[in-house]
């Protein structure tokens, strides 16, 4: 697999992100990028959630041809957003439609 560290980003003026992913092991370490835009587009036939998502690659290690290997490497990004998603539900409850995790009720009064 693979293990993704966060890191300050002092590296990319020209990014406004203040942090962005490092493939730190497998086959794309080295590999940097930032998540942007992420958009919930509804549900498949088995009920699986669908999301569409933007991302920017800021750093690819030279022995990878980006063209060649987009698909693969879009599919890394994806999971790691995967990966995300599931961490912050498990550790705030759920994520309401608007993409906002809640876990307090309002007081009713």
């Amino acid at each position: 697999m693979f293990k993704v560290d966060v890191k300050e980003n002092k590296e990319y003026e020209n990014d406004p992100a203040s942090h962005y992913l490092e493939i730190s092991e497998g086959k794309y370490e080295g590999m940097h990028f930032t998540l942007g835009k992420i958009e919930f587009i509804g549900e498949d036939e088995e009920g699986n959630g669908n999301i569409q998502f933007d991302y920017r690659l800021l750093f690819l290690p030279e022995h990878f041809i980006f063209e060649e290997e987009k698909a693969e490497i879009e599919q890394v990004v994806a999971l790691v957003l995967e990966k995300i998603l599931e961490n912050t539900i498990d550790r705030t409850g759920e994520i309401d439609e608007t993409g906002n995790s809640d876990t307090e009720q309002p007081s009713e009064g």
